[in-house]
């Protein structure tokens, strides 16, 4: 299924992949340091480029994100062409053309900031291929004291000649799903990193009903901020960084998108 047709459940995926830069910045003191912006950039083919930049938060702040940096002048590069952001609102900058991000090719972000020049490069990973399942449908036995239950796996399988990296994502997206654990997240993420097959687990739905498995291609800057805190974006404390002289990530990804029912 092409990317632009799960552009919807792309950006869900997108607000999970965010989470990686609410925490990024945060260390293992409370001191924040406010010279070192914070970039957050996840470069996605069809989609707009934008990217956040703000301060770096305290530990104890219950805030999302620190506060926005304003008044940049970020530039953008192909290695061709050369784009001045907009910033469409504080912190956030913006280049509106969906044609502008393309796989497979090379991306440097260059900007100043208290006469320091902040910078970054990634490459959009190619979409992954043959991405496919081994069922449509994901039984999750109840679990019933006094007997035994088998839960199978759904198997799925990519093409990964290059060892390249990879991100799974499993997420609900039933209006009012019936909850089947004592988990309530309505997604799960995997790192399978560099494998071309993972098997699902009981543990990675936490409701019965429709889901969208998105396979993430990334780069391995994302990987190896993800298994500096345990191969989940969701908690993130303290990643590495591509960002010279700053904090975050700029990297791109690409993805596939199939679905499975799950029931119990």
């Amino acid at each position: 299924m092409e990317i632009n047709r799960n552009l919807k459940y792309l950006l869900i995926i997108a607000m999970i992949l965010t989470v990686y830069s609410l925490s990024s910045c945060q260390k293992d003191d409370s001191v924040a340091e406010y010279n070192r912006p914070v970039v957050e950039g996840y470069l996605i083919p069809g989609q707009a480029l934008q990217l956040k930049v703000y301060y770096q938060k305290y530990l104890t702040d219950t805030i999302s994100y620190g506060y926005p940096i304003t008044g940049l002048a970020i530039r953008v590069s192909d290695g061709t062409n050369n784009f001045l952001l907009t910033e469409s609102k504080p912190g956030v900058y913006d280049y509106s053309d969906v044609n502008f991000i393309k796989e497979n090719k090379s991306y440097a972000l260059n900007f100043t900031y208290l006469d320091k020049v902040i910078s970054a490069q990634t490459v959009i990973p190619s979409k992954p291929l043959n991405f496919k399942a081994s069922a449509t449908t994901q039984e999750v036995p109840a679990f019933t004291p006094g007997t035994s239950t088998t839960f199978v796996p759904v198997t799925y399988n990519w093409s990964n000649p290059n060892l390249g990296y990879y991100l799974m994502a499993f997420q609900s997206i039933d209006p009012y799903p019936s909850n089947i654990s004592r988990n309530t997240r309505l997604k799960t993420e995997v790192l399978v990193d560099q494998v071309s097959y993972y098997n699902t687990e009981q543990m990675t739905f936490n409701y019965s009903g429709n889901y969208k498995v998105i396979l993430f291609h990334i780069n391995k800057e994302y990987s190896d901020a993800l298994k500096s805190t345990g191969g989940n974006s969701l908690n993130l404390t303290n990643p590495s960084t591509n960002i010279v002289n700053g904090l975050g990530i700029f990297t791109g990804l690409t993805a596939d998108t199939l679905d499975v029912f799950v029931y119990q």
